[in-house]
């Protein structure tokens, strides 16, 4: 309970100090953000914040986590000032927190300014770091630490660790078992003790974030059982863990930097066979971590993997694009091409086999590479390959268990009949029984309040961006050049709560009307929560909505747009069946609605829409309620519908 102060405090509070007062509301501020770290999401996005802001402590880190999470430049008044910036009027800087002395105890309080409240142009990002060399770093200083690892087949788990033998699970990306070797790189760092393993995570994501690893993911510590070993609060004790971690992450990437300048210096990989030795130099890469004699590169462990080198490729292709940027830009979803988002975004160069060369430079053979779909035979030239996508923006499609299964390409060159292109079926990639956008979005959240269903890549991040500022949490997902087919819903189905809505949405032309009416039966089989539907009133799609409304306008308008499916079924089929209106004294127009009603009232009835359904529908066609449902029992009992058969197959006419 808020206490109000009396006269005597307020006046003492006006002759504080100003330092003084900012350092009890820095004091507040980390206070509240150490008890905001009690969930996955929050615990990531204080890692994140780690990884971005390199040098700064435990307390600041934790600053900058409550205050502005996004911030990527930070500087105080007078050092923008020094680089010829000015910080806009009316922006509030961040409270971070400077040591007074020597001994940790005494702080000042410094306004620091994000550069995004300037006027100032953000710095350049950082090139992102090759995977190839990374991993071969990585290697590297795993077989000076005496490490033996291997990758392993039928693991239990992601990683089994037994003194110095490390065995990772074969099917990961190499991204990501890199993202873990990094964790028993870090072991041997920190101190002993219940958070040793929590603390070995988290530096492992920080290390991650930072040269372009897939993220390990985080346990969020629990003070509370450590405080029956360790002396002190649970707030004590996580600002010391979290102390710990960024420190280690420091000594680590230092150790992974010193690594690549040496690989960079003689132009070599070192790499590193099973037993911790390491091999002379070569001048080829080859893969890092040997698979070992019980690894089969047809299987499908050796098509994720080649997916996740060809991702990383052309991701790293993304940044220096300009057709890519202006095309982000033109449907609204610049923020998805930002390195650290789960998209993954990637352009595919207008080359014909540079993908092929690439992959071929890391070891991967040909037939592994035609298996997965990524390139395709020549029938012009012989026996030549070429890469399957080329100049195309490319969106990584995942398999539910996060790792990439295939790749949908949009056209950059507008040459293409097909705008959009998909890695055709292989043994992991089977369009109708993936979702796009499903894993990134569903990894380490609570269950979603809704689920919606758009039409392509481009609408489900702008949906995405628009639904973020919205209440409740919103995974977006798209069929991805299909028709919405039972095992998606399945995947849909199995991540849902007992309340999660579906909603669909289409776009606003002849071919959404189509996919709508395709989607409709199967949506209304729906087990959980209320299905409905929404639309971009106004404009073609989400992407239009967006860029030209704005992501909290949008979020707002597709929110207010959503309406039972039911509803939204039964006008569309009666505008079709009555273009010129209805008339309500021809006897066949009166029997005609009751049979198109019929079905939606029943698809209402199961999902509690009765009455709005049969209000909006008597209001469409200027007659009273009562004689909607009148009429639709008259058409039962004369047309009873079939036992345990869906009578609103479709929209009909």
């Amino acid at each position: 309970m808020r206490r109000v102060a009396n006269g005597d405090e307020r006046a003492t509070a006006r002759m504080r100090p100003p330092s003084q007062a900012l350092l009890h509301d820095a004091m507040l501020t980390l206070q509240l953000a150490i008890a905001d770290l009690d969930s996955p999401p929050a615990w990531h996005r204080l890692l994140d914040v780690a990884a971005r802001h390199r040098g700064r402590g435990a307390r600041n880190a934790l600053l900058i986590a409550r205050q502005r999470p996004d911030a990527t430049e930070l500087a105080t008044h007078d050092r923008w000032r020094a680089r010829g910036a000015r910080v806009r009027r009316g922006e509030r800087g961040l409270m971070l927190l400077a040591p007074l002395d020597g001994t940790g105890d005494a702080f000042d309080v410094v306004r620091v300014f994000d550069v995004a409240q300037t006027d100032a142009v953000p710095a350049p990002r950082r090139p992102s770091h090759d995977l190839v060399p990374v991993v071969a770093a990585l290697a590297a200083l795993a077989g000076e630490a005496g490490l033996t690892v291997r990758l392993r087949q039928g693991l239990h788990s992601a990683v089994r660790a037994d003194r110095d033998r490390v065995e990772l699970a074969a099917e990961l990306p190499l991204s990501a078992a890199a993202g873990l070797l990094v964790a028993q790189l870090a072991l041997p760092v920190l101190p002993d003790g219940p958070a040793r393993s929590v603390q070995a995570s988290a530096v492992a994501h920080v290390v991650a974030r930072r040269f372009g690893l897939q993220p390990v993911d985080a346990p969020v510590p629990q003070p509370r059982q450590w405080a029956v070993v360790r002396a002190g609060t649970t707030a004590d004790l996580l600002m010391e863990t979290i102390a710990v971690i960024i420190r280690s992450a420091d000594a680590v990437t230092a150790r992974l930097e010193r690594a690549l300048a040496r690989s960079a210096a003689s132009g070599t990989v070192p790499t590193q066979r099973p037993g911790g030795r390491r091999t002379l130099p070569r001048q080829r890469p080859a893969p890092v971590l040997d698979a070992g004699p019980d690894a089969d590169q047809g299987d499908q462990a050796a098509l994720y993997a080649v997916n996740a080198a060809a991702a990383a490729f052309y991701a790293s292709k993304l940044a220096p694009s300009r057709a890519a940027a202006a095309y982000l830009r033109s449907r609204g979803i610049t923020a998805a091409a930002d390195p650290d988002s789960s998209w993954q975004l990637g352009v595919a160069p207008a080359g014909g086999d540079v993908l092929l060369r690439h992959l071929r430079s890391l070891g991967f053979t040909d037939r592994v590479m035609l298996d997965a779909g990524l390139v395709a035979a020549s029938e012009l030239h012989g026996r030549g390959l070429y890469d399957v996508f080329r100049d195309r923006l490319v969106f990584p499609v995942h398999a539910p268990d996060g790792r990439i299964a295939g790749f949908t390409g949009r056209d950059l060159s507008g040459r293409s009949r097909a705008k959009f292109y998909n890695t055709p079926q292989t043994p992991i990639f089977h369009k109708g029984e993936l979702l796009y956008g499903l894993a990134p979005q569903l990894r380490g959240r609570r269950t979603p309040t809704r689920f919606l269903v758009v039409e392509g890549p481009t609408d489900a991040i702008a949906a995405h961006l628009a639904y973020r500022s919205a209440a409740g949490s919103t995974v977006v997902v798209a069929p991805g050049g299909t028709a919405f087919t039972s095992a998606q819903l399945a995947l849909l189905a199995a991540a849902a709560g007992a309340d999660t809505s579906l909603v669909m949405c289409f776009d606003a032309d002849p071919a959404g009307v189509k996919a709508l009416e395709r989607a409709y039966p199967l949506a209304m089989s729906w087990p959980h929560g209320r299905v409905l539907g929404t639309g971009p009133e106004g404009f073609k799609d989400i992407a239009e909505l967006l860029a030209a409304r704005g992501a909290q306008a949008a979020g707002r308008d597709l929110l207010a747009a959503e309406r039972p499916l039911a509803l939204l079924g039964v006008e569309r089929a009666l505008d079709r069946a009555f273009p010129d209106g209805f008339h309500a004294d021809w006897p066949e127009a009166r029997v005609r609605a009751n049979r198109i009603v019929a079905p939606y009232l029943l698809d209402a009835v199961r999902h509690g829409d009765v009455d709005l359904l049969l209000a909006s529908v008597a209001a469409r066609l200027r007659v009273a309620p009562h004689e909607i449902s009148q009429g639709v029992v008259q058409h039962f009992e004369d047309v009873p519908p079939e036992s345990g058969s869906r009578t609103a197959g479709k929209i009909t006419s």
